[in-house]
């Protein structure tokens, strides 16, 4: 009787406990897509914007300095802040203006003067870096929007079940279930201290969810056959992560590294978790 009794209490127990964090992770979940959504918003703008200043250097490069000018002055009223470096842009541009007007002796003049040239040609350089940071942050940004708005279509507190992992880890699982299984989204308690919230298939983790490890560090992404498979972050107690393509809980694919203060170490293909081929920087 004693055992039943305390067997009755522990499930009231777990499902209170999963009911008290559902109820708080739907609204950390909704503010969370929030602030997602307007950095993406942010994003979508600033690459938009480097992308038209790449396009007027371009212009530049072909020798339409009269467009190429205009263009510069009009983008300089909306960006006042000159972190794109245009006031160099254009006087680059009036130089060349210059030039062209002046004839041979005026560029025979300006190739003794190169410092404006270099400047500008290290600022596109670095807006175009700038870009393909953006562009995958971008990327990024959107698998986290699409897996928030599906976390939220999941209210329900579902079931509790008792099952093993495929390492042989008792899990303790809250959520939807299907045919006497975990099918949906769920949450599981591990035996050795960690945490799997999200989505599940026949009792194995498949689809996006977050796992979180007793020594801090977490993965944020899809899993397929209860291993991590696809676009996934992996993040580490110092701060570093690495976010790209998984298989089989390994780091294989396009992937990025970064280190502790957010700037990117190293990135490239990766397979069975090494780096073997590394992106050059600065390339496209």
């Amino acid at each position: 009787m004693n055992f039943k009794k305390y067997s009755v209490l522990f499930l009231l127990g777990i499902t209170t406990v999963a009911a008290v964090f559902f109820f708080y992770k739907t609204k950390s979940l909704k503010l969370q897509l929030n602030q997602i959504e307007e950095q993406q918003s942010n994003l979508t703008e600033e690459l938009h914007d480097y992308e038209e200043l790449v396009h007027i250097d371009s212009m530049l490069l072909k020798g339409d300095y009269d467009t190429a000018l205009s263009s510069y002055n009009e983008t300089l009223k909306i960006h006042h802040e000159n972190k794109m470096g245009i006031p160099v842009r254009i006087a680059l541009a009036e130089k060349l203006l210059h030039v062209e007007a002046a004839g041979n002796k005026a560029k025979k003049e300006i190739e003794k003067d190169t410092d404006s040239l270099a400047i500008s040609l290290i600022a596109t350089s670095q807006e175009i870096r700038k870009m393909d940071s953006l562009n995958f942050t971008l990327e990024k940004t959107k698998v986290q929007l699409a897996r928030l708005r599906g976390l939220l279509k999941k209210k329900s507190f579902g079931e509790y079940l008792q099952f093993k992992s495929l390492k042989g880890n008792q899990m303790h699982y809250v959520g939807e279930v299907k045919n006497g299984k975990a099918n949906g989204y769920g949450i599981a308690l591990l035996d050795t201290g960690s945490r799997y919230e999200g989505e599940w298939k026949n009792n194995r983790r498949h689809g996006e969810g977050t796992f979180y490890w007793s020594d801090g560090q977490y993965y944020v992404g899809t899993y397929n056959s209860d291993k991590r498979n696809g676009f996934g972050t992996y993040y580490w107690p110092n701060g570093e992560k690495y976010e790209g393509e998984w298989q089989d809980d390994k780091r294989s694919g396009e992937g990025q590294f970064f280190g502790t203060d957010g700037a990117i170490v190293t990135g490239g293909q990766w397979q069975d978790d090494k780096l073997v081929e590394a992106t050059k920087r600065g390339s496209r």
